[in-house]
């Protein structure tokens, strides 16, 4: 970091920290494919907000700087996590609906399971690249575990809790231990390269 950067006006300071902010909370799981450009922009625009309900705040509600510069970067942060939540899914209707596109604008089809929130996962499989299948037959079981009920990277790896597995020509069968009183809840760690298929059922 260019250490210059402290020597720009307070106001300054805080459209591009409100700004990073709230681009953060508003591309949580999908900013790997960003380019600096695209994080510059998102910053600038949303510090806009931050900015100017800064000054608002300053000119006739709260003329503490400090109080004033925390609640605009909370502003700036909720407006974040208003688009993540809401308006991302409401322009990508609109653009649909009018036939203006029907790109989301995400790179992978993988990509689109994280912009999804209000789904509740039910079950998921996986089918290993040796003709292995690995399922969770109720996600929702392990909904309150660490890292439950499961954790899609990024990459394409995967976090599951394994209830049950088919062997290559076999039938399914229940993994024991999957949950203990003394160790705790086994949880399995799937690398990309070894998957073949994830099925994932979510309501």
């Amino acid at each position: 970091m260019d250490p210059s950067l402290f020597k720009l006006p307070w106001e300054a300071l805080l459209t591009l920290a409100s700004g990073y902010a709230a681009y953060f909370v508003a591309n949580v799981g999908v900013r790997e494919h960003h380019k600096s450009i695209d994080i510059a922009l998102s910053t600038l625009v949303f510090g806009f907000f931050g900015a100017f309900s800064y000054e608002v705040l300053r000119r006739f509600i709260v003329s503490d700087i400090l109080a004033s510069s925390i609640l605009s970067f909370l502003l700036a942060s909720l407006l974040g996590g208003l688009w993540n939540r809401y308006g991302r899914g409401l322009l990508t209707l609109v653009l649909r609906s009018s036939n203006v596109s029907h790109s989301d604008d995400l790179p992978s089809a993988w990509l689109a399971l994280f912009t999804r929130t209000e789904t509740f996962a039910k079950q998921i499989s996986v089918k290993l690249k040796d003709g292995t299948w690995l399922k969770c037959d109720d996600a929702a079981r392990f909904g309150k575990k660490p890292n439950g009920p499961f954790v899609l990277g990024g990459s394409g790896d995967l976090l599951m809790f394994v209830t049950h597995q088919q062997d290559p020509g076999g039938e399914f069968y229940e993994c024991p231990d999957v949950e203990s009183g003394e160790w705790g809840p086994e949880i399995t760690y799937i690398p990309k390269e070894q998957i073949a298929r994830i099925d994932i059922r979510r309501t």
